[in-house]
């Protein structure tokens, strides 16, 4: 007797993938949110298609054991998870002990606490802390990630 059970569970993994992504205009609410200027938008965008296609429980391995996670791709040596972690948006308490929230916290499906933080770094550091923004983004286009329907 043959069994499709394998093929039903690919399908299903497809919908659950599908599924965990956000779209243009949430990003944008959860960043207009945290009091993100209009004129960054368009960086903001671009920063998340290249990081994460728009998917929040992405999680990914990094070469020197570290991970990155959610729509933003968080880094756990540097933001997210650490003993002393802060809510400050001093930069230099930002940038050692990183925001004051679980590694884990990023991967669900409520962004803002993923938008607070990464707008929190982006203030003290700029996009280029990002290398999705690094390599694809630095001379976005005023045309490109357009957010008007938004």
């Amino acid at each position: 007797m043959y069994c499709s059970c394998p093929i039903l569970l690919a399908f299903a993994l497809v919908e659950y993938s599908y599924d965990a992504t956000k779209t243009k205009s949430q990003v944008v609410q959860a960043l207009r949110n945290q009091g993100v200027p209009y004129s960054d938008f368009r960086d903001w965008l671009c920063l998340v298609k290249h990081q994460s296609e728009y998917g929040y429980d992405v999680v990914s391995n990094n070469t020197n054991g570290s991970k990155d996670y959610d729509i933003f791709q968080m880094n756990s040596n540097y933001f997210c998870g650490k003993a002393k972690g802060t809510s400050s948006s001093t930069c230099l308490r930002v940038n050692t002990y990183g925001c004051a929230v679980t590694c884990s916290s990023f991967t669900n499906s409520d962004i803002s606490n993923d938008a607070n933080c990464a707008v929190r770094v982006k203030s003290c550091g700029g996009f280029g802390k990002w290398y999705g923004w690094r390599d694809h983004c630095s001379n976005v286009k005023v045309s490109e990630y357009d957010y008007s329907s938004c």
